[in-house]
């Protein structure tokens, strides 16, 4: 289930009418309290007046035991919606005269009992006795219903309650937008630099320092932080180059040998040409076309020597490019042109499985034909630990995950134990004079940097290494 994201705003809205309506509800309950007192009293004064005024106009009646003049006093009360009833008793507590509002239905229990003054939730009950020159004539009770005589008061009670209501969500809602106004830029500022240093992983940005003392010392020690974090990363970046510096150093004398036998073959070649060549001219009559074609091949073969020589120029140089889009073909071809006469030289058959069209991934390239000389390398010395085929499979495969990267040898694996920490740095189960442990290290740093990930396993025969980089929009 989907959670309901508030709002900085109007969370803080709702701080603010919470806040404000907590007081006001109190300030309401004990107004409305105090106001339905004030009623009660009110109605109460009323009623006793009135019910007064019947006990001294009904006690003539009384006395010449004229009921239709009771009645015409009686009849008045019609005029006042609280009244719900009147009754006049004589001196031996019989009804004298009566009145009743239509359809009201009340108990007589009050009027058996010598109370002055009774309340019933609302229902207020009077008494009052009937007296002539000092003589006891009898009583008169009324009752009548507060709730009407309040009804009004109590509508200008919640119509000002209600107008309180809208004020303090307007007071908030200003206040908000006030609060609101003041953090939104140092919030949004710094929002912006979490973000950047998040998605970029960089650390280069700096925060607008404001002029709010509440947000100018927490900005200045944010930006205290990011300038130590980039100099951190600056002094990692720094070591990790020298690694990956000396790795490739490490790698070109492992391939001095093959490097050496790589060149030897162009240099016969030019060699045996202008011995051809030479021969042809010293004869006396020498056949241009041929010498021509010896030239040729001498400038080819010079030409085939020079890539050799700038290839292993380029890759040892230190790598500072900003990453660049490269064709994972291109950097198995490579690989194999600097490392391919030293497989075929330890008799290793390696097999390359390349797509004609494959997408370009964001890399360096000097530095994945590293990550493939460790990866060779590796695959190398395997194979000659392990006594059966000599084989290195190399593809290149696209799915909708990435792009992918593998190299499968039939070296014999590796132990289940070594797998979880292969890539780890200085760990290896080469002799101490075959390797530093800092190879796959090195490959691993170099694919994280370029945004992919590598990963270890094993097949039927050997090790499989799988790099996989993200598919981009070019």
């Amino acid at each position: 289930m989907k959670k309901i994201r508030i709002s900085f705003f109007y969370r803080q809205l709702l701080a603010l009418v919470v806040i404000n309506s907590i007081p006001l509800i109190f300030v309401s309950t004990e107004l409305l309290s105090s106001s339905y007192s004030h009623i009660k009293e009110s109605q109460e004064i009323l009623l006793k007046e009135r019910l007064s005024f019947l006990s001294s106009t009904v006690a003539s009646a009384i006395l010449f035991d004229d009921v239709n003049t009771a009645h015409s006093i009686l009849s008045t009360l019609e005029q006042d919606k609280d009244v719900r009833y009147a009754r006049i008793y004589d001196a031996d507590s019989n009804l004298f005269s009566e009145y009743s509002r239509l359809n009201e239905v009340d108990s007589s229990g009050f009027d058996s009992s010598n109370e002055e003054i009774e309340y019933a939730e609302t229902i207020i009950y009077l008494r009052s006795p009937i007296i002539f020159d000092n003589e006891h004539l009898g009583f008169v009770t009324l009752s009548a219903d507060t709730y009407y005589a309040g009804q009004t008061k109590r509508t200008d009670f919640y119509l000002a309650l209600v107008a309180v209501i809208i004020g303090s969500l307007s007071l908030a809602l200003l206040l908000n937008w006030f609060v609101q106004r003041r953090l939104s830029a140092p919030i949004n500022n710094l929002m912006g630099v979490i973000k950047y240093v998040s998605r970029q992983a960089k650390y280069d940005r700096q925060l607008a320092v404001p002029n709010d003392p509440e947000f100018s010392e927490l900005f200045i020690g944010i930006n205290e932080m990011l300038n130590t974090l980039s100099q951190h990363e600056q002094e990692r970046e720094e070591a990790s180059a020298q690694i990956i510096q000396s790795s490739k150093l490490a790698t070109l004398g492992e391939m001095a040998t093959s490097v050496a036998h790589e060149l030897n073959q162009p240099l016969q070649v030019i060699r045996l040409a202008v011995a051809n060549a030479s021969h042809r001219i010293a004869s006396g009559n020498p056949d241009l076309e041929i010498v021509s074609e010896k030239l040729s091949r001498i400038d080819g073969q010079a030409e085939r020597a020079s890539a050799i020589i700038d290839h292993m120029r380029i890759f040892g140089r230190e790598a500072k490019e900003e990453l660049e889009y490269i064709d994972p073909k291109m950097v198995i071809t490579n690989s194999l042109d600097l490392m391919g006469e030293q497989m075929r030289l330890n008799n290793i058959e390696v097999t390359s499985d390349l797509p004609e069209e494959c997408s370009l991934v964001l890399g360096h390239m000097i530095l994945m034909e590293q990550v493939m000389l460790n990866l060779l390398t590796n695959a190398r010395d395997a194979i000659d630990q392990n006594s059966g085929e000599r084989k290195i499979a190399l593809r290149v495969f696209e799915d909708a995950e990435g792009v992918h990267i593998t190299s499968t040898d039939t070296g014999g694996g590796i132990p289940e134990d070594v797998l979880p920490r292969i890539f780890e740095p200085f760990y290896t189960t080469k002799d101490i004079n075959q390797g530093t442990g800092l190879g796959l290290s090195v490959a691993y740093g170099i694919v994280r940097d370029m945004r992919g990930t590598i990963a270890a396993g094993n097949t039927a025969n050997g090790a499989q290494f799988t790099i996989t980089f993200p598919l981009t929009s070019d």
